[in-house]
């Protein structure tokens, strides 16, 4: 059985863009909102299928870049949804699936996403083929997603969460899966994750209560202790260290095991970042912020729409 998906969430590229090629940054929101920009600074391009910011059938969560093109997922439980593009202007929809496609990555040589508790995966991000489906009793939601190359393999890391209708109670859950045709691994009831990534041959989760775990393969997991208790919601990989925001102090490692708090706290919820070139950071009310230093952030001028959600980046 096969299916075929839409990306619609963002582009993006250093500031000035790579050398013989055009930048472009592209971003993703409620309300399927769209929207690109060739240096990640002056936004165009603004498309959405609704002015609300709803949790429902028309936004999308993620995005990912490869094989030349975005794909963007989202969706709600009636209609899961895949977008993509090639330019930030021109979007094509996949047929829809039932239920909402919550995460995507570029794993190497394929799309991985993650469709509630089903595996997807495709080479060109047009013909999605399911994998194995998690077998916990409940609806499953998939959330956030990272890949890298560990010291088990390439692998995929999934994190979400899961309505146990029977104990009316959500626990949060993470996955693991080489190719997206099984899951290696899995774990229920663990810490709740709110995101993930990938740096430095490791893993990062972060989440409330200050959590922040590290992974050299997704399956045991390292705790550790940040001082306090607050509400970290993203983590970015900046291509030399991790940088956590959703706090009053922002947290960073070079290397996933010794973290420190940073001088001042970034006020959005980070999106993307490179260091030393530009950072992309989020918040609600359909604001989008960058800086060059982490310390200075600037809200950028966009026309008034729904909250975005991800930004994604192409490479040469």
């Amino acid at each position: 059985m096969r299916r075929t998906a839409l990306l619609a969430l963002a582009v993006l590229l250093p500031l000035g863009g790579f050398a013989g090629e055009r930048g472009l940054f592209v971003a993703v929101g409620y309300g399927g909102r769209r929207i690109s920009s060739p240096d990640g600074v002056t936004w165009e391009n603004d498309q959405r299928w609704s002015d609300l910011a709803a949790d429902d059938e028309n936004v999308l969560f993620n995005i990912a870049y490869g094989a030349g093109c975005f794909v963007a997922v989202g969706g709600g439980a009636k209609l899961g949804r895949i977008v993509t593009t090639t330019d930030g202007r021109d979007w094509r929809e996949l047929p829809p699936l039932k239920g909402r496609v919550g995460t995507i990555v570029f794993a190497r040589d394929r799309f991985i996403a993650a469709h509630d508790g089903e595996l997807l995966s495709s080479p060109d991000g047009l013909t999605f083929t399911p994998g194995e489906k998690l077998d916990w009793r409940g609806s499953i939601h998939a959330r956030r997603s990272a890949c890298g190359d560990t010291e088990a393999g390439f692998r995929t890391v999934i994190i979400g969460d899961i309505d146990l209708f029977s104990e009316k109670r959500r626990v949060s859950w993470r996955g693991v899966t080489s190719d997206a045709t099984r899951w290696e691994h899995r774990a229920l009831e663990t810490p709740p994750g709110a995101d993930i990534a990938y740096g430095s041959g490791h893993f990062v989760v972060v989440g409330p209560g200050g959590l922040v775990e590290s992974s050299h393969d997704g399956e045991t997991w390292q705790r550790h202790a940040t001082g306090g208790t607050e509400p970290f919601s993203r983590i970015v990989w900046t291509g030399s260290r991790f940088l956590v925001s959703g706090g009053q102090a922002a947290w960073s490692s070079p290397d996933a095991l010794s973290w420190k708090a940073e001088p001042a706290r970034i006020p959005c919820s980070l999106a993307w970042a490179r260091e030393g070139q530009l950072a992309i950071g989020l918040s609600w009310g359909g604001n989008l912020h960058t800086s060059t230093d982490f310390i200075a952030w600037k809200k950028q001028p966009l026309p008034a729409g729904p909250s975005l959600q991800a930004v994604a980046t192409k490479t040469p």
